[in-house]
């Protein structure tokens, strides 16, 4: 079976990013397609518990993320990035893993193709 990862490195609000990434792989896995996801740069915030994106007019991305386990996705964050902007383990909810870009490389090479979101900038 094919194995894609997908690295999303984008806030959750303020870009289509995401969204877009998290389309992607519900597409994926809704094809049978083994898929996993890591969370990574400004990516760790999409799984903060306690987000009200209402407040801006915006769904909660964190629930449609954590939808995605309904089809076999794993998503990972990485503890590095979460490091680096002051984010606690006890601050995320829904990850399947909390792994350091060492663990994360070893996983990008377990799979056949990489997809990497991105926010411009």
């Amino acid at each position: 079976m094919r194995k894609v990862i997908v690295l999303v490195n984008a806030a959750p609000y303020g870009t289509a990013t995401p969204a877009e990434a998290y389309r992607t792989i519900q597409g994926l896995a809704g094809m049978g397609i083994e898929t996993t996801c890591v969370l990574l740069g400004d990516g760790v915030f999409v799984l903060l518990k306690e987000q009200k994106p209402e407040s801006i007019d915006m769904q909660n991305l964190s629930e449609a993320y954590k939808a995605l386990h309904e089809f076999d996705v794993k998503i990972y964050v990485c503890r590095d990035s979460m490091v680096e902007r002051g984010v606690r383990e006890d601050d995320i909810e829904g990850a399947d893993g909390i792994l350091s870009c060492d663990e994360i490389n070893k996983l990008i090479d377990e799979h056949h193709c990489v997809l990497t979101f991105t926010s411009g900038g």
